[in-house]
């Protein structure tokens, strides 16, 4: 959140932050909710979720309790406000968890969902509710479909990053523990690739469903190796076996956000894992 907004701040937007808690920048998320703010906003990015693929396994149904009744709550403060004013909703869904397992192909917008796990379901959960009251009120929303940003840090403790989890464990003499057997694909995404990307979504309000991703898939294990090259340092790893709800073959399409604004990743994962570890030694 930190990133996006620091980059779309002034000169170009007015940016406000709004949290569970609020502080010295944040306002509470209940402010969003009143529609003298909601009716002067050009654009609402929902960022905020209570758990991750792995917390949501640990914690059935926390979705349920906190996000997607705040959602509805959003919606309808939305819908209050005149037509014509109304704030473009940008919802932070997932790529990989919401779409499952690849078939053979990459996954496309159009493609039928079948998430494997608690974090998908919920995801997918919220994308239909906003999508069913578009339909039904009319609203001018993306259900934005991301892949795996990397090329910022992201906190020990985080249960997710495997590619600053991996450059800590380089630099730090560290184990780094993996789920299977390394073969699993996924799709990763610089995270200045992710902004522009982002920044297109924005300016020309593409609506509906959108995979922003690199389009290409990588094997955990070539992860490993790139880090490895890129740091002179072996990681140790420490192997477990993969939970039943962790996608092992995640591909997007990017063929969409591509055709309707012109958006290509300019960073290959090479060159993302090169400026990372760079970025990783020098802080």
């Amino acid at each position: 959140a930190a990133l996006i907004a620091d980059h779309f701040r002034a000169p170009q937007h007015q940016v406000s932050l709004f949290s569970r808690e609020a502080g010295p920048d944040l306002l509470s998320l209940g402010e969003l909710l009143e529609t003298s703010i909601l009716s002067k906003s050009d654009t609402i990015l929902h960022l905020a979720w209570s758990s991750l693929p792995a917390t949501s396994e640990k914690n059935p149904g926390i979705e349920a309790i906190y996000d997607l009744p705040y959602i509805e709550r959003l919606l309808s403060s939305i819908l209050a406000i005149p037509a014509n004013i109304r704030p473009h909703l940008i919802f932070f869904s997932s790529g990989g968890s919401v779409y499952g397992n690849a078939g053979d192909r990459a996954s496309r917008e159009s493609d039928t969902c079948n998430p494997i796990g608690a974090y998908g379901r919920a995801k997918l959960a919220a994308e239909q509710l906003i999508s069913e009251r578009a339909s039904q009120y009319g609203l001018s929303y993306t259900n934005l479909r991301i892949s795996n940003p990397y090329g910022y840090s992201v906190p020990k403790n985080r249960a997710q990053g495997l590619i600053p989890h991996a450059l800590r464990c380089a630099a730090e003499n560290e184990a780094l523990t993996l789920w299977g057997d390394g073969s699993a694909q996924k799709d990763f995404i610089y995270y200045t690739d992710f902004i522009t990307g982002l920044e297109q979504v924005i300016d020309q309000k593409l609506t509906g469903t959108v995979n922003l991703c690199s389009g290409e898939s990588h094997s955990v294990n070539q992860i490993i190796d790139l880090v490895e090259r890129h740091t002179g340092k072996k990681i140790t790893l420490l192997r477990k076996a993969a939970p039943i709800w962790d996608v092992q073959n995640s591909r997007l399409d990017r063929n969409h956000l591509t055709t309707a604004t012109g958006w290509r990743p300019q960073v290959s994962l090479n060159e993302g894992i090169r400026r990372s570890a760079v970025s990783y030694a020098t802080h």
